[in-house]
């Protein structure tokens, strides 16, 4: 059967890279994200649960261990035979695109999960026409999200000014396509690490759901666990940490 997948994506080739991030137990994913979507989750023993673009399987080696039967996809084949490897728990994971998982069958998962990916995914509503496919009559979507008010790629920065540390906004209701280096301090070329990301704001994302039939159900923003170490701005710091969110958390289901 002929391959028809890219043959790699922004996340392809940044697999190694990624793998090493989620082992350090200081990451966002360990301290904000995973803590917090379990208990959002709250995953019933024998679930069925489908982890969208899971990457290395981070997460549904968290879900499986849980007691749900869990099923896992990315595009990036590098990813998945890395989520292969490390797998601890019976997992199936497949390679395929967002908006194919042909590898389901119609109305057979309870929950969907999709961690900090959407926003790495054009075709957003071809990926929730899909969803929709594959999800029972009271299934729902969990989507994890850096949050659109307050990060956005190059259209906000922190700031400050006066004793305050604040959040300074320049875009945020125009969509857009942004080129992101994720490390910023590296010289070698050979060692940059770059992937893309879609801005969207949350009528934007609002819009999506209502227009494929999904309706928001719960949302929650999570702050970040991070404290400044002493110095002028650790106060200001700290309290800007714990008003302003980083992530977004939303549970959408079918209508």
């Amino acid at each position: 059967m002929k391959n028809n997948l890219p043959k790699d994506t922004s996340w392809n080739s940044v697999a190694s890279w990624y793998d090493e991030l989620l082992k350090n137990d200081d990451s966002y994913q360990a301290k904000v994200v995973l803590p917090n979507l379990i208990r959002f989750l709250d995953l019933k023993k024998g679930e069925q649960v489908f982890d969208l673009a899971c990457g290395q399987g981070y997460f549904a080696n968290v879900f499986a261990h849980m007691g749900a039967n869990v099923v896992a996809s990315d595009l990036s084949k590098n990813l998945i035979e890395t989520a292969k490897k490390n797998s601890k728990e019976k997992i199936n994971f497949y390679i395929s695109p967002a908006h194919k998982a042909s590898f389901l069958k119609d109305g057979t998962i309870d929950t969907i999960v999709v961690v900090l990916a959407i926003q790495n995914i054009e075709n957003v509503g071809d990926v929730l026409i899909e969803c929709k496919r594959v999800l029972k009559k009271e299934g729902r979507i969990i989507l994890v999200i850096n949050h659109p008010a307050f990060r956005v790629p190059q259209g906000s920065d922190w700031n400050f000014l006066n004793g305050v540390q604040s959040r300074i906004v320049s875009q945020y209701l125009s969509p857009s396509k942004i080129y992101i280096d994720m490390t910023p301090g590296e010289k070698n070329p050979k060692k940059k690490v770059k992937t893309i990301s879609f801005h969207r704001s949350l009528q934007d994302y609002v819009k999506l759901f209502s227009k494929n039939g999904f309706v928001i159900t719960r949302l929650e923003e999570w702050i970040s666990h991070k404290q400044s170490g002493s110095g002028p701005r650790q106060i200001a710091e700290d309290k800007a940490r714990k008003e302003i969110p980083m992530f977004m958390c939303i549970e959408v289901k079918k209508i």
